[in-house]
């Protein structure tokens, strides 16, 4: 920023209760490797936001233009105050200790251009020499730096690096069976073991393939109650859906703090903090710092997830979980982590005289009445203990809170699932679950 913009800039904060300036510089190379062919793209780009904020409401406007910048300080300031007449005066909570400082997620190196064209080859090949006829894998390696600085006299700078390997794998039998396998994490490409990829490698080629010869679930057993064995990334989704309901902009208003939701010793945290954590960062979008908020503990919610607005009316301090730079800031999860237990996945099935078994997952939602919609992309019939048949299942529903208290066995191990939730990087670390009375359609 020029020195006269600056000046300019200290003179406008003046007007309202708070304005900042953020630099966003993204550099994204993407590799992959469908089918025998490569492709390798690059994707570099600068934003500059000015965002003011003002009794309640924001004004925000970007652009990749600096000779812009004198232009549109005027014109969120004018908004700014032009859009807060004329609602209601609110106040958000002020910090008393603005971030300040260089922080680096996912380590200093720089990731490898040549290595990961290596490995997207290596993995596609995998998935065929596995018996799978097509085979897809895209390396994504992401380097982002967030310059920030505001009115409250915030001056911080994020180097984020953050790896995504996405592997699909295509197997033919009576039908086209399709699975896929996603990794992400905060660093670069060469913290992940290739053991570790090839296990991920194998375990999408052999779904596909249980896909592809699946039979269809009897027409009578379809709509009917079953106890379901979900592996952790179906699970992880469950999880995912119920912190959105843990979101104060987004909470029933009738919510109290601390209200028992299951009796189930259920423990949910969310953890932005976490260093390789796919959604891990250093502060958030509104300058506060990232920490670690439990969110539900021993089956009582005790927190919800907060941005500066949300924490002022609810008479609490920020969590710093405010996401959005080109958005009006929102209460949105980091990492979620579940609190394990002591079942191990074949303990969980074991003990399932019928049922289902869930693996991998195609999408999920969650409805105003907290019902939760899964598609599977596998499942397996459970007879006395054991997997029996792969079965075609088109969905799965259950009920926040209500099959919170059905939860008859957590699993001990941990694992990560990724995703995109508007724009912003989020994980859930969920262990497998088994739930009884679930419908399966």
């Amino acid at each position: 920023m020029d020195l006269w913009v600056k000046e300019k800039f200290v003179k406008k904060a003046k007007e309202v209760d708070y304005l900042d300036f953020i630099v966003y510089s993204m550099e994204e190379i993407e590799v992959a490797y469908r089918n025998d062919s490569l492709e390798e793209n690059t994707i570099r780009n600068t934003i500059y936001a000015l965002r003011a904020f003002n009794k309640g409401v924001w004004s925000i406007k970007s652009t990749q233009n600096l000779r812009m910048l004198n232009k549109i300080l005027d014109y969120v300031i004018l908004e700014a105050k032009k859009l807060s007449a004329k609602t209601k005066p609110r106040e958000w909570y002020k910090i008393e200790k603005p971030v300040k400082g260089k922080f680096h997620i996912g380590g200093f190196k720089k990731f490898s251009q040549s290595l990961a064209k290596e490995l997207a080859e290596t993995l596609g090949d995998r998935i065929k020499d596995k018996g799978c006829e097509e085979s897809e894998v895209i390396i994504t390696c992401s380097s982002t730096l967030k310059e920030y600085v505001s009115s409250e006299e915030a001056n911080a700078v994020e180097n984020k690096y953050t790896t995504e390997i996405a592997l699909y794998a295509v197997a033919y039998g009576y039908r086209r069976g399709i699975a896929g396998e996603i990794v992400g994490f905060s660093g670069i490409i060469n913290d992940i073991s290739e053991k570790i990829l090839f296990s991920i490698a194998d375990s999408a080629s052999r779904r596909a393939k249980n896909i592809a010869y699946a039979k269809q679930l009897h027409p009578l057993r379809r709509g009917l109650k079953w106890d379901v064995v979900f592996d952790h990334v179906t699970s992880g989704a469950i999880f995912h859906e119920l912190v959105h309901l843990l979101e104060a902009d987004a909470a029933p208003p009738r919510i109290k703090i601390p209200s028992r939701i299951t009796t189930t010793n259920l423990t949910i945290i969310d953890d932005p903090t976490i260093p390789w954590g796919y959604g891990s960062y250093a502060f958030d979008d509104e300058g506060v710092h990232a920490k670690r908020t439990t969110l539900i503990e021993g089956g009582e919610i005790v927190s919800l997830i907060h941005t500066r607005l949300t924490s002022k009316a609810w008479g609490v301090e920020p969590t710093g979980n405010a996401r959005g730079i080109f958005h009006k800031p929102k209460a949105l999860m980091s990492n979620i982590v579940v609190k394990p237990s002591d079942w191990t996945l074949q303990e969980l099935i074991e003990e399932t005289k019928e049922g289902i078994y869930v693996e991998g997952l195609v999408k999920a939602d969650i409805s105003s009445e907290g019902i939760i919609t899964l598609v599977p992309e596998a499942c397996w019939i459970i007879e006395k203990g054991e997997l029996k048949d792969a079965v075609m299942v088109n969905y799965i529903k259950l009920q926040i809170p209500k099959h919170l208290n059905m939860v008859e066995g957590v699993g001990k191990d941990l694992k990560q699932r990724i995703s995109i939730e508007k724009g912003h990087k989020v994980s859930e670390f969920s262990p497998p679950i088994k739930i009884k009375s679930v419908i399966v359609g």
